[in-house]
């Protein structure tokens, strides 16, 4: 008598089962991988003097920056006065962001959960793309307004504002259009540094991949595996190190990285979570849905890609020029794309970094609290 085989359901236990396997050399390999708990390249500012702490090119930032303040304090006291000082777009993008950053931005806290709006300023550039230092201060103002208006709107008991990110885009009719990105967060506090849970999620953990389906168990929670994802990692991330006295952190010149999914495996397992279908079928349950094993599996696989695999990537290349790289922020959206008759779920990552320098505080004031202005 013949014997009906379930091959779909074979090829899921087999799967599963591949899976468990991985998932547990996974987290072997981070309780015996020395180091695992600090970010790389990360200064250890214990016992180093003053003057070897502030470098080069911390000093020429702190410089430039000091020298974009003064002028804008001027044109701010002397409103009437036109000095007909130029700058070029990108300059003019870099002071407003960095400025920004240092005078509100606290990313050395720790955040629950953090949030990012969004908006389109537009700067006047001449032909060869300069703008008038009064048209800029201009800018940043309208900046301040923009942001403050998005932290007071923010729905969070405790919060504070993380960075701004300015993206330049194209220019038409003498307008530099500037893209706006600032992110605000539900604060913890600074906590020590957090070690990586490798059993984060426990049981009834289970969450479909996005779009906010809520729960594997049909429940609905207006959350998904990427929102939980994002929420466990920018919990357990890295405290900052105690600067030296007298000495404060800023992280400049932000960039972010965004991944796809398939980037990075092991073995036949993607670290972020990725399942791709080439013959047209649709996504089966088990697919979409997370259970609470597998999202532990991904969330140590995000703090693999995190930590470990981009900032060593030669793919890509802004790590290198840096002493000292910081993490600041992952935003983890769980998508479905259709592409040339290809189908995939996954997880879209947008990681964004910045180089993390130490400058005195009697250079640049320690940063004010968006709560504190009238």
């Amino acid at each position: 008598m013949p014997v009906n085989v379930n091959i779909n359901q074979i090829t899921l236990e087999f799967m599963k089962t591949r899976f468990f396997q991985l998932f547990a050399i996974v987290m072997l390999a981070g309780l015996l991988m020395p180091g695992c708990q600090k970010e790389p390249h990360s200064v250890d500012s214990a016992g180093q003097a003053d003057q070897m702490v502030y470098t080069p090119k911390a000093t020429q930032l702190v410089a430039d920056i000091n020298s974009f303040k003064q002028k804008m304090t001027a044109m701010r006291e002397h409103p009437h006065l036109k000095s007909g000082e130029v700058m070029s777009k990108e300059d003019a993008r870099w002071n407003i962001e960095t400025l920004f950053n240092v005078t509100y931005g606290f990313p050395d806290l720790s955040y629950s959960k953090t949030i990012t709006d969004t908006a389109l300023v537009y700067l006047p550039v001449d032909a060869s793309g300069k703008a008038l230092l009064e048209d800029v201060v201009a800018i940043y103002d309208e900046i301040l307004s923009l942001v403050t208006g998005f932290y007071i709107n923010a729905n969070f008991d405790e919060k504070g504002f993380l960075f701004m990110q300015l993206k330049s885009g194209e220019t038409n009719n003498g307008q530099l259009e500037i893209k706006l990105e600032a992110v605000t967060g539900a604060r913890l506090g600074t906590p020590d540094d957090p070690p990586v849970n490798w059993e984060y999620f426990f049981e009834g953990d289970d969450w479909k991949y996005g779009y906010d389906m809520g729960k594997c168990d049909n429940s609905y929670d207006d959350s998904d595996a990427a929102d939980q994802l994002e929420t466990a990692i920018r919990s357990s991330m890295y405290a900052w190190p105690e600067p030296p006295n007298g000495f404060r952190w800023i992280a400049a010149n932000p960039f972010t990285i965004e991944l796809t999914g398939f980037e990075y495996t092991e073995g036949d397992e993607y670290f972020i979570f990725y399942i791709e279908k080439q013959d047209g079928d649709n996504f089966i349950e088990d697919e979409i849905c997370l259970e609470h094993e597998e999202m532990n599996f991904h969330f140590n696989g995000e703090h693999t890609v995190i930590y470990q695999l981009v900032p060593n990537d030669p793919v890509y290349p802004q790590f290198a020029s840096l002493t000292d790289w910081v993490f600041i922020q992952a935003e983890i959206d769980g998508e479905l794309f259709n592409y040339g008759g290809i189908k995939y779920i996954h997880h879209n990552n947008k990681l964004t970094y910045a180089e993390r320098l130490l400058v005195p505080v009697s250079e640049l004031p320690l940063p004010i609290e968006f709560s504190t202005i009238n």
